[in-house]
């Protein structure tokens, strides 16, 4: 599910898709402690104003540089935020994620994994298949997201329209992927990969800001009662937080890693709040938070839950990746869109 952030704006300068969800891990012996990790091989300072390094500290970050498959996990909850209201608290979220990196003869970096997110209740834990909607009384089917091939390019410059910082030094990254929008795409300027760093008392921390504007596959046309509209800006917000010592250990493939996560977006299709939202002419949102981690890189770092749900039905989401195609990125609208049948029994989707 996290990797909504970094996939979609990416992908649009090349296909013009949508976002995709999902976090990777790290590997570090389950008996070690974050705190106390140390490094064991070569260290050498990063340098921040390199790209090279930039993208090197955060694919170690992020993910693995390494040839070995590496773990995280993620568990939150999603609120409803409607305007003069108080935010009520709605479902749980759990999930996990993989993700290796890999450089590029231009400088840049691939990347691939695979992720998955579940949605739970918020008395147990225990996954859910239906909802309740408290406001149209609905009981809805849930649908979880699984992303089966998270793929993309990290270059070394981005369109200066797209990577972007503001006065207080937060890297902001926005993407337009609407029909509407796509000439700003082309920029004639090009910025470094250089993000906001920084060092306190032996950790690295990175705050990160994703906004997106994007055409909605989940269209009113085909699913009235799921889409909010033609066109959707969620947006994502992490802040990480990783040793110093493991980043700068270039003998590690990967850093330990805890991060906090932060989204906003429509409804979730699979909550069917379209037509109320039109009839009411309330625009509301969803506010999600969670914790993110990749510290023992193992499956260990996955909700039990969650590692059950997958050995169960989705097998081969626990799976190494086997090639490095490019695909076109997934999202939690058209994974819907893909599993669900229009409400409309005449529409025909576009190609």
């Amino acid at each position: 599910m996290l990797i909504d952030a970094m996939t979609a704006s990416l992908n649009a300068l090349s296909r013009r898709q949508s976002l995709g969800m999902g976090l990777g891990a790290a590997l570090l012996p389950a008996s070690m402690p974050l705190a106390a990790a140390a490094a064991t091989g070569k260290r050498e300072a990063l340098d921040f104003t390199s790209p090279r390094d930039n993208l090197y500290a955060f694919a170690k970050l992020w993910g693995t540089l390494g040839e070995e498959l590496v773990w995280g996990g993620h568990e939150g909850t999603f609120f409803a935020v409607i305007p003069g209201q108080r935010i009520v608290p709605l479902v749980g979220y759990v999930g996990c994620g993989s993700l290796q990196f890999r450089w590029r003869e231009d400088g840049g970096l691939d990347y691939r994994g695979k992720d998955a997110t579940f949605y739970t209740d918020l008395q147990t834990g225990a996954l859910i298949d239906t909802w309740e909607n408290p406001w149209t009384g609905e009981v809805c089917k849930v649908a979880p997201y699984i992303h089966e091939k998270v793929r993309t390019t990290l270059p070394a410059a981005w369109p200066d329209n797209v990577l972007s910082h503001d006065f207080y030094g937060f890297q902001t990254n926005v993407g337009w992927a609407t029909e509407k929008d796509k000439s700003k795409l082309k920029s004639a300027g090009k910025r470094d990969y250089v993000l906001p760093w920084k060092q306190l008392g032996g950790y690295t921390m990175l705050a990160w800001d994703w906004a997106m504007e994007i055409d909605n596959p989940v269209t009113p046309e085909g699913w009235p009662k799921s889409s909010t509209g033609a066109i959707i800006g969620p947006s994502e917000h992490f802040v990480f937080y990783t040793p110093t010592a493991e980043l700068e250990d270039r003998d590690r493939a990967w850093s330990t890693m805890l991060a906090g996560f932060f989204r906003q977006t429509p409804w979730l299709p699979w909550m069917r709040m379209g037509e109320w939202q039109r009839k009411t002419g309330i625009t509301a949102a969803l506010f999600a938070r969670s914790h993110s981690h990749k510290i023992t890189g193992t499956l260990d770092d996955v909700t039990p839950v969650v590692r059950a749900k997958l050995e169960k039905d989705y097998p081969h989401m626990l799976e190494k990746p086997t090639d490095w195609e490019m695909t076109p990125v997934n999202s939690t609208w058209s994974y819907y869109a893909k599993i669900t049948p229009p409400e409309n029994p005449n529409y025909k989707p576009g190609p």
